[in-house]
């Protein structure tokens, strides 16, 4: 009958044409061109060679970098805003989430970040956001000896970063969080053949309360089951890494996210000169929010008031490792909201 002819056309086009083009719409819509375009066409097929010595001289490599959820979002928006820099491109302009580098490259890991969604059950993961820093040391804390340091994989990153730089602009951006844990390998590779030992590379880094940060994380449903100690104690790696590294880099900075949602345009002021840059170059328009922390304040205190086990965490969390976060620059005290004390 014509009803079957039609209920049968039904059950092909639906599964076979609908769900495939309302899949690459949004696709379309979320990524862009660049996503549908395959990874092999978009790299450069610079040498070794034509990178250490007509490409890279004279030019800054920008790495940014920190804890996940930190504000390395936000201060990439601010920086790309200058004419003389030249970034990835938007997430439309890449065809990658947050247009990240480390989503981009095949030389060193991405730590399981990026394919949380493979494992619903964030215990059986290994890495992924909010606990990559607490795997062995070994596989994600990367240094200068790492094997991955040759000159082929120098060339290897910078041809696949390089097809989205603009090349004609002195300082060339990179933005992922997890540079944080391996910027001496970074600087190792980006390094190779430096004329003079000189560092081609600057690293720029931004923190957030550890906290906020936990609960920013939570906002992110990979993460939302993921109690607070364990995203603490990720903080807290990611932010010992870093510290340690600091030591090695040649050239590094570190700012807060709350002193640059405070009053931003100092703290870019002196970004753009320590890069080199004239800052009266530049107006920004990006609007960077002020304290965002405090609507993660509020939802950690309503934790904290429907649970008693939440509030002896909080205490738990305040003695095995309330020292450890004053020496990272922040404080745990204020944030029991008076409860804990009830």
């Amino acid at each position: 009958s014509e009803w079957e002819t039609y209920a049968a056309w039904s059950l092909f086009l639906i599964p076979c044409v609908v769900l495939p083009s309302l899949a690459c719409g949004f696709a379309y819509k979320t990524y862009g061109i660049n996503f549908f375009i395959p990874e092999s066409f978009k790299n450069l097929a610079h040498t070794p060679e034509k990178w250490q010595t007509e490409i890279l001289p004279g030019k800054t490599v920008l790495m940014l970098g920190g804890p996940h959820r930190g504000g390395t979002t936000v201060l990439w928006e601010c920086l790309r805003q200058h004419p003389d820099i030249s970034d990835l491109g938007s997430q439309e302009d890449t065809g990658i989430d947050l247009s990240e580098g480390i989503f981009m490259q095949d030389v060193y890991p991405n730590f399981g970040i990026g394919n949380e969604y493979a494992e619903t059950d964030w215990r059986r993961r290994h890495g992924g956001l909010g606990q990559y820093a607490l795997v062995a040391e070994k596989d994600v804390h990367l240094n200068e000896t790492h094997r991955l340091v040759s000159e082929k994989n120098q060339a290897r990153l910078l041809n696949r970063f390089g097809y989205f730089w603009d090349l004609s602009k002195p300082v060339l951006l990179e933005k992922s969080p997890s540079n944080a844990v391996i910027s001496r390998f970074l600087q190792e590779l980006i390094n190779i053949k430096s004329p003079g030992g000189e560092s081609r590379v600057k690293f720029l880094f931004i923190t957030r309360h550890p906290i906020a940060n936990a609960m920013s994380h939570k906002a992110w449903s990979v993460c939302a089951k993921m109690p607070i100690p364990l995203l603490v104690a990720n903080w807290i790696s990611v932010m010992e890494y870093m510290n340690e590294d600091k030591e090695y880099l040649k050239f590094v900075k570190v700012i807060k996210l709350e002193d640059l949602q405070q009053d931003p345009d100092p703290i870019l002021k002196d970004v753009y000169e320590w890069l080199g840059l004239d800052p009266s170059k530049v107006l920004r328009t990006h609007v960077v929010k002020k304290d965002t922390n405090t609507k993660y304040r509020k939802k950690y205190c309503k934790l904290l008031r429907g649970s008693k086990k939440k509030r002896e965490h909080h205490v738990q969390m305040l003695e095995q490792a309330g020292a450890q976060i004053e020496r990272l620059g922040y404080s745990l005290e204020g944030w029991d909201c008076g409860l804990t004390k009830q």
